[in-house]
């Protein structure tokens, strides 16, 4: 199933006679409730066989998870939805049981209608008929309501958490200072070299040594990534909702996703098939790369996508900065394997130890910190900043991170690798050209 709204119908309200009509938007493009099934825009079911392990046998540790992760999820509540949906939905199924039985007696009936009580069998048969009839359409209008909400709070729940992260703060897991950086040598590499537009805050053109560097990283760095067993892929820069939502982001908020006006041929963000740019290098277009693939041995699957990168600015927007730029040339990756916390992490080690040597071989000061508990994105288990000391800045800026996803975003969009089961994702931004640039400036 693929498409989750709350209602599609209208609410009138009286107010002060005039009628306020209120349309309850989608809350997740994932899955849609039954009485709306046929306004499905695709067919996707997500699997979310782990929810009753999670809550009977591992409740404590998700608990944990929720309290590391500073997250309001009610958890108490949660559990008491999903327990009324199962339940309901166990009863549904009891009535069909039944109404298949009547429906064998009247057909039994029918075919040996002989003797003065055939009459009078089959109007009692009838009556039993309309009486389950009448009790299972009750019954699954409840049990629809309640899933709405329970499926709903199943699919925000985050991602399980790495043993290796850190619960209280950020930990520096490596660092590197040569005894003279290549930062300070480059005079020439100045505000002057980028040019920012009036027509937009976010952007700018690149000129003299910073458009050299751009171009220079940009091939070194993709050539190093597929000399260590990386497939250069070419992912789509436009990707739907489904997507987005598989991914664990907001694909109704725009301090998350850039999307497109709901025009005929964008689809609607209303209806949860809306049309969001994100770039060929980010995560979502890798992901809807992979929709779209048959993954099969030899297993890990290594890919590399290389090209422009969108995202909407966050936070306060200063003059001339290339660290909150809407639009940015970078190097994704994203090793697809198996689901194992322990080959995850050394895949995570080797991708951070790859980007560590490019790095040192630019001569700049920087250093690895992994990311507590309470900073993760809920579809991260365990991430990585790498980050470059600036000089004019006076502080480190992120040019480069990596992440362990698990097998998350495959559960969320049935994607399944060799023997149909659900691989694990290890994913980084292995190069952010304008934030690394930004590390440049005297």
């Amino acid at each position: 199933m693929a498409l989750r709204i709350v209602s599609t119908s209208h609410i009138k309200i009286p107010v002060k006679k005039h009628l306020l009509c209120i349309v309850r938007g989608v809350v997740s493009a994932l899955h849609i409730p039954g009485h709306i099934s046929k306004a499905a825009v695709s067919i996707l079911t997500p699997d979310l066989s782990h929810i009753e392990g999670l809550i009977t046998e591992d409740v404590e540790q998700l608990q944990n998870n929720l309290s590391a992760r500073n997250s309001s999820f009610h958890l108490d509540s949660f559990i008491r939805q999903w327990r009324q949906m199962t339940a309901l939905r166990l009863q549904r199924e009891d009535l069909e049981a039944k109404r298949v039985e009547v429906t064998q007696m009247m057909k039994q009936v029918v075919t040996n209608a002989t003797g003065s009580n055939h009459a009078r069998n089959v109007e009692e048969i009838k009556k039993e008929g309309i009486q389950l009839r009448t009790q299972l359409k009750e019954l699954t209008k409840l049990w629809w309501e309640i899933e709405e909400i329970a499926v709903t709070r199943a699919l925000s729940l985050p991602n399980y958490l790495h043993c290796k992260t850190p619960v209280e703060d950020n930990t520096e897991v490596y660092s590197f200072n040569p005894e003279k950086s290549n930062l300070n040598c480059l005079c020439d590499c100045t505000e002057e070299n980028i040019k920012f537009v009036s027509h937009s805050p976010t952007a700018f053109y690149l000129r003299g040594t910073p458009a050299s560097l751009e171009l220079r990283w940009m091939q070194t760095f993709s050539k190093d990534w597929i000399a260590n067993g990386y497939n250069l892929i070419s992912a789509p820069d436009f990707v739907r909702s489904l997507v987005i939502d598989g991914c664990g982001l907001a694909f109704n908020d725009p301090k998350e996703v850039l999307s497109l006006s709901n025009i005929q041929d964008h689809g609607s963000l209303e209806k949860g098939n809306g049309l969001h740019l994100v770039g060929g290098s980010s995560l979502p277009a890798m992901v809807a790369f992979l929709t779209k693939t048959v993954i099969e041995e030899p297993f890990p699957l290594r890919l590399i996508s290389v090209g422009r990168c969108y995202q909407p600015v966050t936070g306060i927007l200063g003059a001339n900065d290339l660290t909150n730029t809407v639009q940015a040339s970078s190097a994704r990756l994203l090793t697809v394997m198996k689901n194992c916390p322990d080959a995850l992490f050394r895949e995570l080690v080797f991708i951070q130890h790859q980007i560590s040597k490019q790095l040192e071989q630019l001569n700049v000061k920087f250093r690895i910190i992994a990311t507590a508990a309470r900073n993760l994105e809920p579809w991260e288990q365990y991430c990585s900043s790498v980050e470059v000391y600036s000089p004019s800045s006076k502080k480190f800026i992120q040019v480069a991170n990596v992440s362990i996803i698990g097998d998350y975003i495959c559960r969320r969009l049935s994607i399944y690798g060799p023997h149909k089961e659900s691989p694990g994702f290890v994913t980084a931004q292995a190069l952010s050209v304008p934030k690394l640039l930004s590390c440049f400036f005297i």
